[in-house]
Formats: C-alpha cells, structure tokens, sequence
C-alpha cells in the first residue's frame, strides 16, 4: 500500500514559508523555508500535495531552515 505525503502551507508575515507535512493524518516534520528556499523546495513536490492554508500565524518558534520532526 503507498500512502501520499501532504504539505500544508502557511505564508507569514516575515515571507517565510512554514510546512507541516503529515501522512493519512499523522503529523510529521514541521519545516520553515525562506521564499527563495521554499522555491526551490516546491520543484520536488507534486503540487497537488500541497494545501495553502489561511490561519492565524505560526506560533512553533522555528526560523527559516529549521526543523521540528514530528511528534
């Protein structure tokens, strides 16, 4: 069986880009790209697996290029 990894988006305030990956439902990594880096992040990632969200900022206190593996 070959699950799908999803990509949900936020842009902030400050340009960066944060993404939470997650597959059927369980979190995963928590990355945060600048939007340079989040550029050339999106070129290996099918675009239909990527989800824009509208919501209240991030509060996870990570900086561009820093990860939180999931929980």
């Amino acid at each position: 069986m070959m699950y799908t990894m999803n990509h949900y988006c936020t842009r902030e305030k400050d340009g960066t880009v944060h993404v939470q990956n997650a597959v059927m439902g369980i979190m995963g990594q928590h990355h945060v790209h600048t939007p340079n880096d989040f550029a050339k992040w999106r070129k290996d990632v099918d675009n239909n697996a990527i989800e824009w969200l509208d919501c209240d900022p991030c509060d996870c206190g990570l900086k561009a290029g820093e990860v939180r593996a999931g929980k």
